[in-house]
């Protein structure tokens, strides 16, 4: 007698979701109320959500505490003199896979010459994460900045064909090419050429490649002369350029040029001034469609200096719970090599 023996082998998948901070489990509400003379404390493994406004003075998350912030469609102001995430200490406002999309303002309140005694590395005012504190913020992704590649008519604002997104932090040459007849972007490209010499053969070969007659936009963003080859420098004399073989260390520089028509070029060229100054190189020109419309172009390049920086003071006192150095110390020790009112 043949016996046959079926097997049947059942596969299961399991997919996890993210669970949001303000949806897990263990969350107690908290509602502390408005008292400037509230000092609060969350810790021992303490776990709690902020559903509503609120003001206190202070706040320390620390052994195990936990914070989160409701992520709800009625805004929450939340106003305190200092909030310092301690040892253990966990503070959450959306995550990674959780983007907060709700309208929260975290307000520092207080003057310098209150009577409180300020901690000795964040000082009076402050959102301070120590040695073994966490602190998560993430919102939505936005648009930080954009360009119109189309003429944009009255009400026609919401329609997503009139712009395309760069975000900032791209570091070096940044290339768009566009249609002359209709504005439209057709290509864009980054070079560091402040990192890498092969980045500058690149940027050589694309321009070199590029048509002719198409409307080249060219701008510096950060730096990008670092490593900037006279291959690439060439390259954009001959379409035109009066300034980019000069370009210099942090050189705000623009430039706008229809391939094979060096009589359409407008450049501007700032030089970098140092840690104190800041300086831009701004190009526009309009084109005419072959619609009878016209577009604007504008190419915009910036370095932007908020503050003066001294070099790196590093006086590591490893008796301490942490990494930090007291300004009243580098002071004694460097009078002459700090700012006079450092912010």
């Amino acid at each position: 007698m043949k016996i046959c023996v079926a097997f049947i082998v059942v596969a299961v998948l399991h997919i996890t979701q993210a669970v949001c901070p303000d949806k897990l489990p263990g969350l107690q509400p908290w509602t502390p109320g408005f008292n400037e003379a509230h000092r609060v404390t969350i810790g021992y493994g303490r776990k709690v959500i902020l559903t509503s406004s609120a003001t206190v003075h202070s706040i320390e998350i620390l052994n195990g505490g936990k914070l989160v912030i409701a992520d709800s469609s009625r805004p929450i102001f939340l106003r305190a003199k200092h909030i310092l995430i301690g040892n253990k200490g966990e503070l959450h406002i959306g995550s990674p896979e959780c983007p907060y999309k709700g309208n929260l303002t975290i307000s520092l309140f207080g003057r310098s010459d209150d009577s409180d005694v300020g901690h000795s590395y964040f000082g009076r005012k402050y959102i301070g994460v120590g040695t073994g504190g966490t602190l998560e913020i993430h919102g939505k992704k936005k648009l930080s900045w954009t360009f119109l590649n189309k003429t944009l008519h009255p009400g026609q604002g919401n329609e997503n064909s009139y712009r395309f997104e760069k975000s900032w932090g791209n570091r070096g040459i940044i290339i768009h090419v566009i249609n002359p007849k209709t504005g439209e972007v057709l290509h864009t490209d980054r070079f560091d050429t402040y990192r890498s010499k092969d980045e500058s053969r690149r940027l050589a070969q694309y321009v070199d490649k590029v048509e002719t007659g198409q409307i080249l936009a060219m701008v510096v963003n950060d730096e990008g002369s670092n490593n900037l080859e006279d291959l690439a420098k060439k390259a954009l004399t001959k379409l035109g350029s009066q300034h980019f073989h000069r370009l210099g260390f942090r050189h705000p520089w623009s430039f706008i040029t229809v391939k094979g028509d060096a009589s359409s070029v407008v450049e501007d060229h700032a030089v970098y001034q140092g840690t104190k100054a800041s300086s831009e190189a701004r190009s526009s020109r309009v084109f005419h469609s072959g619609y009878g419309e016209h577009f604007t172009i504008t190419t915009v390049s910036q370095w932007v200096q908020e503050a003066e920086w001294t070099e790196w003071f590093d006086r590591d006192d490893e008796r301490g719970s942490g990494d930090w150095e007291k300004l009243t110390d580098l002071h004694k020790a460097f009078p002459e090599r700090l700012c006079s009112n450092p912010p």
